[in-house]
């Protein structure tokens, strides 16, 4: 295939772009162009042309022209939910459009010894930075394995080399005198190759670049109900990127029912801790659950479930439900947005409500009285359930959460709620996510069986749902009028 801009590669990246159906489709392909010029503003210029056979044409020649765009479009789409099929055959295009040759042979036996011994505690974080967002990158524990394993990766759009860019990050790791080694093989590499240019922007980057914060990992579970068979549809997403928000779907799957569903997390799991995730500093849970579904004890749900030794998951994970209904429901986002912000900027204004609760309980509301209540008070950000949602006024209680924007639930699972559960809230709500994971550690160290039955631990659930941090869901499930 020719480079970048010529007829040949046009043809293949619309091809294969007539596979999106919110490209095909008038009303979401605005939606998609609105997307890719939050991040680069020369998508403007795309002509919004109405004949389909002329728009893709165009939108392939301009992310042609700028690779920067190819990447952009890639990462829109994945956001759009579009096919994990097409997006595939994307990034094999983007692949080809975008290979560079590979590093000369003969200097390798210079590179071994530079790289034998070296310690890289976060060897995984920095191979898929050198990787880019369109491969993946298994996981690796020695610095060389991880050269020759990004070796045969094509380059990122600046056209560096996979492994030449972890050449860099790997100098940054090393000692003085390694580091000046390992810098000055790059040099002659990146010279053979005519990619001086790229590889010192590359360079200031890495060098002037502070140290990489611990960043969280998160993998996203959600559970579409499908018609009254009592079966879902399981689809995951991971995430962990320290640049900013990008989940990635990993798999989704019909799925008979619950107990299926677990195992397919189990394995999510651990696929999870052995390779993306084993370098991020805490791995949250987060199920994305309809208002009917708020009762799975997905909190309980188990590791190694046929072993002796079975664990929660909340063992080793913060583990926290996010409303599904709300994900698909645009007109609930705005008042969502605004309480989340508040809480992360002015935490100590953020307030709780008690719905039913001592010591100065509003009484049992009808779900457009206590909808009233929270919208009259900006600064609810939380409320106590006076009902599990298992219940019909525990669930029209999270309806109305969820329409009033509230970005905190919480609950006790059993019948009666506990006096305790209104007192967590008091403290600072921020906390609260961390608060409820330590508590339930606390209910699981218990010796008695009995007294961690009765351990608030063992039933509160909490919803903790970031409207910053979104996922395309598969299907619809809007929420009721």
């Amino acid at each position: 295939m020719e480079g970048p801009g010529g007829l040949r590669s046009i043809k293949a990246l619309t091809d294969v772009l007539r596979e999106f159906g919110c490209l095909v489709d008038p009303g979401p392909r605005s939606l998609c162009l609105d997307l890719m010029a939050d991040e680069l503003p020369a998508v403007l210029g795309i002509r919004h042309h109405h004949v389909t056979s002329y728009f893709l044409p165009e939108l392939a020649r301009i992310c042609l022209d700028d690779t920067r765009a190819l990447r952009i479009l890639y990462e829109t789409l994945v956001v759009m939910g579009q096919s994990q099929r097409a997006l595939r055959r994307l990034g094999a295009v983007i692949h080809e459009v975008t290979a560079r040759p590979a590093l000369p042979g003969p200097s390798l036996d210079e590179l071994r010894p530079l790289l034998d011994g070296l310690e890289v505690p976060a060897l995984g974080h920095l191979c898929r930075l050198a990787a880019g967002p369109f491969q993946s990158v298994p996981p690796l524990d020695d610095p060389w394995v991880a050269f020759e394993t990004l070796s045969h990766m094509n380059a990122q759009p600046d056209g560096l080399p996979p492994a030449l860019a972890l050449i860099e990050h790997l100098a940054a790791e090393a000692s003085r005198d390694r580091a000046d080694a390992l810098r000055a093989w790059a040099d002659g590499q990146a010279q053979a190759l005519g990619l001086t240019a790229p590889q010192r922007e590359l360079r200031q980057r890495v060098v002037h670049s502070p140290p990489p914060a611990p960043v969280d990992a998160y993998l996203v579970v959600q559970l579409l109900p499908q018609d009254d068979s009592g079966g879902y549809l399981l689809t995951a997403w991971r995430q962990f990127d320290p640049e900013g928000w990008r989940p990635v779907q990993t798999v989704s799957v019909a799925v008979a029912g619950l107990e299926a569903a677990e195992r397919i997390v189990q394995d999510l799991v651990w696929d999870a801790v052995a390779d993306w995730a084993g370098d991020a500093e805490t791995m949250h849970l987060e199920f994305m659950l309809s208002t009917d579904d708020l009762a799975i004890p997905v909190q309980h749900w188990r590791q190694e479930i046929d072993s002796d030794y079975a664990t929660p998951l909340c063992v080793d994970h913060p583990v926290v439900v996010r409303s599904l209904e709300r994900s698909e429901t645009r007109r609930w986002h705005r008042p969502w947005k605004q309480r989340w912000r508040l809480l992360e900027n002015e935490p100590g204004r953020a307030s709780p409500m008690v719905i039913e609760g001592p010591p100065d309980a509003s009484g049992t509301l009808a779900p457009a009285v206590l909808e009233a209540r929270i919208k009259a008070d900006p600064t609810v950000v939380a409320a106590v359930l006076s009902a599990p949602p298992s219940t019909e006024r525990g669930a029209l209680e999270a309806r109305a959460a969820w329409r009033a924007g509230l970005p905190i639930v919480v609950w006790d699972r059993r019948a009666e709620r506990h006096p305790e559960v209104a007192h967590r809230l008091d403290g600072n709500l921020a906390a609260l996510r961390e608060s409820v994971t330590q508590l339930r550690l606390d209910a699981l160290t218990v010796d008695s069986a009995a007294e961690r039955e009765r351990h608030l631990g063992s039933h509160i659930s909490l919803v903790w749902d970031d409207p910053t941090r979104p996922v395309q869901t598969r299907g619809r499930l809007a929420g009721p009028d």
